[in-house]
């Protein structure tokens, strides 16, 4: 046998070896050991070795497996038709050979009519409905047969345990996928690392983890959601022709689907994908590229399906924003809790259309258990508006390669850093950038969302002397903007009215502005719901606070210990001195009717909300704010400007409130 024929075979075995080991992480222990990206790059790597070298292909190769393994604790499911998976393209030439194959396929060289929607990174499950009720859901398992999960599918809000027709079919199984939203990921992971345990690693494997559990009380108490795209077997009345009359079930039955799709030429379907490449980090869950069907269900039969693909569809994936580069040295960053984080100063390198030269590190235990260095060569990821990250060394480097060395004095204030689990503090509460995070934190989107205030301007008013804690805010005056430079007079009423509008907010929209350690948009409305009111929080105990669901002792002593310093207490004082005014708590357990198990939608720009602040306000008062309109949502909120989402809202008769008429609906001041 030559070399590199000796050579192939070896790298086929290992790449057999290491998909397999892959896919088991993936999908049978909900934690993946690798992106998408970098799956994808060694599957499409396997299956060119096994087109050019057919003899060497293996009975079980991972590239004709759907899916993983069935696990021996829930009852077998199998499916009739089985759950395919779906072949890939990459680019707008290898959709053009998609079509191509289709029409060759189809002897026809007319255009073909295609549908496309996007490709929801969560679990797939099929549904099985008996005359209108839910009877039976699944996990995709291994394709042939999956996992019973019937009880747990069933304590998800958004699946409708009967259908919404006064004639349903006799038979009719439905097909989608199971995800969770970013919030809620976010706050399961604080709640896990709160009891010490291990974070999700991301909202699909905890979509996953969540829904395989063998008490269904677990998976209900963890917010999970739903969306369908397909059929599988179908018997009775309103049998779809096609991809288009399958959408138009699902929204008359009450069946959730995204609503995001389109119909029409394969040239259509590339300006979709164009679309959401650019929107993606819009939405509030996790997409990773679109998914292209025949829309003839006629055709797709003809068509058919291999082993492990159907011929008639395929994913067009999003391109990895990702990028290789030299890792050239490290600064450190403190954060408004005065944790420091190293930031890698990286050889300057395009990823996605954007030059990236700093990307962070997280913390000193991540530096080691990548074993980065400086001089090496470094993977480096963006997603959305978030941050870039180091996610792994990509081997090679300089010739010099130097340890990274954990400070042992705060790089801004000089004062000893303290060792708390995985990092490390700045305690000085005088810290000038501990002060200066907190303040920009303090307006930002996620706290009190006070619109025109960004970093920039926070810096200016800080280093000119106007702002020295937040209480300051409320004390800025138009004269003070305007003697900054570039401050004109219409920029500095637009501050003041925007600052105006936030001088009366509710208590959980206050503690959740505060930055307190430990204490996000969740937890902050828990509290708030609990005790009511600012004078009950500054007079609960640790023990008062614990007693509190959802409260667990980290979050407990950040309460305690931030509402029983003096400093603070000043502080506060003299934001309500200044005008500031903290109404009742209205958390979760304050539900309002009108409000309480509704689900919203906002759209457009909002005169007298942010739309975070919007979002708060309705989880505040009992209901639920999504990203998409869907058949289940119940109301529209539309503001200036508002698109494609009222439009969808019109089609699907979903009612459009105002602004007013949903601070009516609500029963509660425009400045809550």
């Amino acid at each position: 046998m030559k070399t590199n024929d000796t050579e192939t075979r070896q790298r086929y075995e290992h790449l057999c070896e290491i998909l397999d080991k892959y896919n088991r992480h993936y999908y049978d222990l909900d934690a993946p050991l690798v992106d998408d990206a970098e799956y994808d790059r060694l599957m499409r790597e396997l299956i060119n070795i096994e087109k050019r070298n057919p003899g060497l292909k293996r009975e079980d190769s991972p590239s004709g497996r759907v899916g993983g393994t069935v696990s021996t604790v829930f009852s077998e499911v199998p499916h009739d038709p089985p759950m395919l998976s779906l072949g890939n393209v990459f680019s707008p030439e290898e959709l053009d050979d998609f079509d191509a194959r289709c029409r060759k396929g189809l002897a026809t060289d007319g255009e073909l009519l295609y549908t496309a929607e996007l490709k929801y990174d969560g679990l797939a499950v099929e549904i099985v409905y008996l005359d209108g009720r839910l009877s039976q859901g699944s996990t995709r398992g291994n394709g042939a047969v999956g996992e019973d999960v019937t009880e747990n599918l069933s304590t998800i809000g958004s699946i409708p345990l009967f259908l919404d027709t006064p004639d349903p079919p006799d038979y009719l199984s439905v097909r989608g996928e199971v995800f969770m939203r970013h919030g809620e990921f976010e706050r399961l992971n604080a709640l896990r690392t709160e009891m010490d345990e291990a974070p999700f690693a991301n909202p699909r494997n905890a979509a996953a983890g969540s829904l395989r559990q063998l008490n269904p009380e677990i998976t209900a108490r963890r917010s999970l959601d739903a969306y369908f795209y397909g059929t599988g077997m179908h018997r009775g009345s309103r049998v779809p022709m096609s991809q288009a009359e399958i959408f138009e079930l699902f929204r008359d039955l009450g069946i959730p689907f995204s609503g995001e799709y389109a119909c029409g030429s394969i040239d259509e379907i590339k300006d979709f994908y164009q679309r959401w490449q650019e929107n993606r980090y819009s939405l509030d869950l996790d997409i990773d590229g679109i998914v292209i069907k025949l829309n003839d269900l006629a055709l797709r039969e003809q068509l058919g399906a291999t082993a492990k693909f159907p011929r008639w569809a395929t994913a067009w994936k999003f391109p990895a924003k990702e990028g290789i580069t030299l890792l050239e040295s490290v600064d450190y960053q403190v954060g408004r809790t005065g944790v420091v984080t190293p930031v890698a100063n990286l050889s300057p390198v395009n990823i996605g259309g954007v030059i990236v030269k700093r990307a962070t590190l997280h913390n000193f235990s991540e530096v080691e258990r990548l074993g980065v260095r400086i001089g090496s060569r470094v993977r480096v990821k963006r997603a959305g508006d978030v941050i870039p990250k180091v996610v792994d060394t990509a081997g090679g480097g300089g010739a010099e390669q130097a340890e990274i060395i954990p400070p042992s004095h705060c790089p801004v204030c000089g004062s000893n850093l303290q060792r708390e689990d995985i990092y490390l503090r700045c305690v000085n509460p005088e810290c000038e950038a501990v002060r200066l995070e907190s303040l920009k934190f303090f307006v930002s989107k996620d706290a009190m969302d006070i619109e025109y205030f960004g970093p920039e301007l926070v810096m200016r008013l800080y280093r000119s002397g106007f702002l020295r804690d937040i209480s300051d805010f409320y004390r800025i005056t138009r004269e003070d903007l305007l003697g900054l430079e570039r401050m004109g007079d219409r920029l500095a009423d637009k501050i003041m009215e925007s600052l105006s509008k936030r001088r009366e907010v509710s208590l959980s929209h206050f503690l959740r502005s505060l930055g307190i350690r430990n204490v996000g948009e969740h937890i902050a409305g828990v509290v708030a719901g609990e005790l009511g009111t600012m004078d009950a929080v500054r007079a609960a105990g640790v023990d008062d606070l614990m007693n509190i669901n959802e409260v667990g002792p980290g979050v407990a002593e950040s309460l305690y210990e931030y509402f029983h310093d003096p400093g603070n207490l000043e502080m506060i004082d003299r934001m309500m001195s200044r005008g500031l005014r903290v109404s009742g708590g209205q958390g979760p357990s304050g539900s309002r009717e009108g409000v309480a198990g509704m689900t919203f939608v906002f759209t457009g720009t909002l005169e007298r909300f942010g739309r975070k602040q919007a979002e708060a306000l309705v989880r505040e008062l009992g209901g639920r704010a999504a990203g998409t309109v869907s058949a289940n949502t119940d109301y529209v909120v539309a503001g200036e400007s508002a698109g494609s989402k009222a439009k969808r809202a019109r089609e699907l008769g979903v009612q459009i409130l105002t602004e007013d008429e949903f601070i009516k609906l609500a029963g509660i001041s425009g400045d809550e």
